[in-house]
């Protein structure tokens, strides 16, 4: 079985958290993404291997939030 997650599923997801928080500070989605990351981990997925940095993952995040679906 399958139980592989790309990194960019999670920054929508993260996004999408940070919305309805109000928050996009670096700090939030550094930590929300992190508590994300720790329990998929904890629930047998795997992330597909990638090169985010906290500095980038923000910036992607922050493209989501503003190009809301």
């Amino acid at each position: 079985m399958n139980t592989s997650i790309k990194i960019g599923d999670i920054q929508k997801a993260v996004a999408k958290e940070c919305r309805y928080l109000g928050d996009t500070s670096k700090d939030t989605i550094s930590i929300i993404t992190k508590l994300y990351l720790n329990q998929l981990k904890k629930d047998g997925f795997t992330v597909i291997p990638h090169e985010q940095t906290i500095d980038t993952n923000a910036k992607r995040i922050n493209f989501f939030i503003d190009h809301e679906d």
